[in-house]
């Protein structure tokens, strides 16, 4: 920008304005010196002179001045400006400074101004905007008219912030300069909370996000729908619906987010990640966001990451007594690999924080390989993974290696080579901790081997696994006792839990560590089956056996266990005499001694359940009856 102006300068410089007004017929050389002579009594600027004494017309001017500067001489009045811009430059900067944005062409913010010789103006709109400044030369009249147009949705976006913050209230938001710098005192701030100073957009996205926040929230969702955009929070694990708004709005909101997580507000066409950190009633919080181009605009999703309730202790994530003793002789090994697996969202991550949380310590050296690294944890090397530039799990834990490290998490063994790596440190000395995608705790046994590990790596180094999943909470204050009555209960919903009936996550799990007699069935190619027989005869509790345990401590719901497990027929697959679980490969029932409805008798097939006779071995069968549906009764059984 310097250098453009510095040019115009030196144009000026060759041909002044005078002289230019003069040579193209539009003044004389008397009009000249009777503006020359008024001008040094009140000190304007020549071009104002001349239109004050109605020596010349503003177009004019405005024409002659972008001639003489080389600029462009623009009429925004009646150009459509795309609303994302007008959040660059607010109504209130735009009438102080005569100037109205335009379009971006090459990371450049093209303004039309009245005078683009006003460096101070300039310098503001810079500062304001992020970007350098391309100016345009336009009347004074042309840019209040544009700025009458284009700012007119300021009053509705105004009146849907009232509208959301009814009931809420309008919270206090700092954004820090930079992500990497978690100390505020030394970041430079913006605050979000100077109405005078926002536009109502901003205000809007500061609404949206303050919400969130105070919700807990674990992501927003802004949806563009063909009429609307659709604004959606997911609060315990669930989403839901949280303001429609215009459409008109979904661009300048998109906008905003864009500027600041430090994206370019350009680009529509290709995905974008970001980040941003805020700060909430004065802690920290780090918000990721996500841009996914759709058929009705740009999808925004934002997870947030609160760096204060990720401190969270071992004992507070539901385990029971006997699980917890379970996890900490896990962790107290010396060396070994402790997984912990489940689908995303299920807290994996949390879980492993809360290990990591109580085994640091000054003797030891913790580091962590992940992505992202989504909190801090103080007394913790972390890593972030950066694939772009080679940086991988596998690279990242060779040099770990290196490292003299006591414990190594990696966020996730996504692939061979991390787990022959992971697999190789956890035999030479180093406890490790990481994530998979399995349904429970027996299956990820197989998924190692499926990946390409040998079994006797298995065997030999795995020290426990945890499946988990999370369920959402019964709020205290409204929940009622289900209609069977007992110690049962069920949702109600009340102002303390938004009307959900819940408030909060649990986990439920389902662990075990390898027992001698585990690892020898491994090592030997036991099957999944025989490796879950075994778990369970030394009495592991599987992760619906725990879910009911929650269920009948009045924790959760039935329907809450199933939703998150997603193995309905799991609890189907019950003895139609004692309703207790039943695998569907029994023959009898092991704790009443009832024969089983869902395979044959003499051959021990699977039967269909319209079938009257087994057609492998011409057993006749009675069909298989209705299973037996959950009730209190089926869960003191449990």
């Amino acid at each position: 920008m310097e250098n453009a102006v510095q040019g115009s300068e030196r144009k000026a410089a060759k041909k002044r304005l005078g002289d230019l007004l003069v040579e193209n017929g539009l003044l004389t050389q008397n009009h000249i010196r009777q503006a020359l002579d008024e001008q040094r009594k009140i000190g304007k600027r020549l071009g104002e002179i001349l239109i004050t004494l109605q020596m010349i017309s503003e177009k004019q001017m405005a024409q002659s001045l972008a001639a003489q500067l080389d600029l462009s001489y623009i009429e925004p009045t009646g150009t459509p400006i795309d609303p994302a811009l007008l959040l660059l430059i607010p109504e209130s900067l735009a009438k102080r400074h005569l100037a109205v944005p335009l379009e971006i062409q090459s990371k450049k913010l093209r303004v039309a101004m009245v005078d683009p010789l006003d460096y101070e103006s300039i310098n503001d709109l810079q500062f304001q905007a992020g970007m350098a400044i391309h100016p345009a030369v336009a009347t004074r009249r042309a840019i209040l008219e544009t700025i009458e147009q284009n700012y007119r949705l300021a009053t509705s976006v105004e009146k849907i912030v009232e509208a959301s913050a009814k009931d809420f209230g309008e919270g206090s938001i700092q954004v820090v300069s930079s992500l990497e710098e978690g100390n505020l005192h030394h970041a430079e701030a913006r605050s979000l909370e100077e109405k005078s100073r926002l536009a109502p957009v901003i205000q809007l996205a500061n609404l949206i996000l303050s919400k969130a926040i105070k919700l807990q929230a674990s992501d927003i969702h802004l949806e563009p729908g063909p009429k609307d955009c659709l604004v959606r929070y997911r609060i315990d694990g669930l989403l839901k619906d949280e303001m429609h708004l215009p459409k008109w709005v979904q661009n300048p909101l998109i906008s905003r987010i864009k500027i600041l997580a430090k994206l370019d507000i350009a680009e529509r066409r290709l995905p974008q990640d970001g980040a941003v950190r805020v700060v909430v009633e004065g802690h920290e919080v780090d918000l990721r966001v996500s841009i996914l181009p759709t058929l009705y605009g740009e999808k925004v999703v934002l997870r947030i990451l609160d760096q204060a309730r990720i401190l969270i202790q071992l004992d507070q994530i539901g385990l029971d007594e006997k699980s917890l003793h379970l996890i900490r002789q896990m962790s107290k090994k010396k060396k070994g690999m402790i997984l912990v697996t489940g689908p995303t969202g299920s807290g994996k991550t949390t879980t492993l924080y809360a290990v990591i949380n109580e085994l640091k310590s000054e003797t030891k050296n913790l580091t962590t390989v992940e992505d992202p690294a989504e909190y801090t944890i103080e007394g913790v090397n972390q890593v972030q993974i950066n694939s772009e530039i080679g940086l991988t799990f596998a690279a990242a834990l060779r040099s770990i290696l290196r490292q003299d490290p006591n414990i190594i998490l990696i966020g996730e063994i996504r692939d061979l080579e991390t787990a022959e790596i992971a697999f190789r440190a956890a035999m030479t000395g180093h406890l490790v901790l990481s994530t998979l995608h399995t349904n429970d705790a027996v299956s990820t046994i197989t998924r190692l081997i499926d990946i390409g590990i040998p079994r006797y790596l298995v065997s030999s180094a795995v020290v426990g696994i945890v499946a988990q999943r999370l369920v959402r909470k019964l709020c205290l204050q409204c929940r009622v006792e289900a209609p069977a009555g007992g110690a049962f209960f069920q949702e109600k919903g009340c102002a303390a839990c938004h009307y959900t009936g819940f408030s909060g996550r649990r986990g439920i799990f389902e662990l075990f560590t390898l027992s001698t007699k585990l690892r020898e069935l491994i090592a030997s190619g036991a099957t999944e089956q025989e490796i879950r027989a075994v778990t369970a005869a030394f009495g592991m509790r599987t992760l619906q056996e725990d879910g009911l345990q929650k269920v009948a401590q009045g924790i959760t719901t039935t329907e809450e266990v199933i939703r998150v497990v997603e193995m309905e027929e799991t609890f189907r697959n019950l003895c139609p005499q004692c309703h207790r679980s039943l695998h569907l490969d029994y023959l009898i029932c092991p704790h009443c001694g009832c024969a089983s409805p869902y395979v044959c008798a003499s051959c021990g097939k699977f039967l269909q359940p319209e079938w009257t006779a087994c057609p492998y071995c011409r057993h006749a069968t009675q069909g298989r009856a209705e299973p037996p549906r959950i009730t209190p009764d089926t869960l003191d059984k449990e």
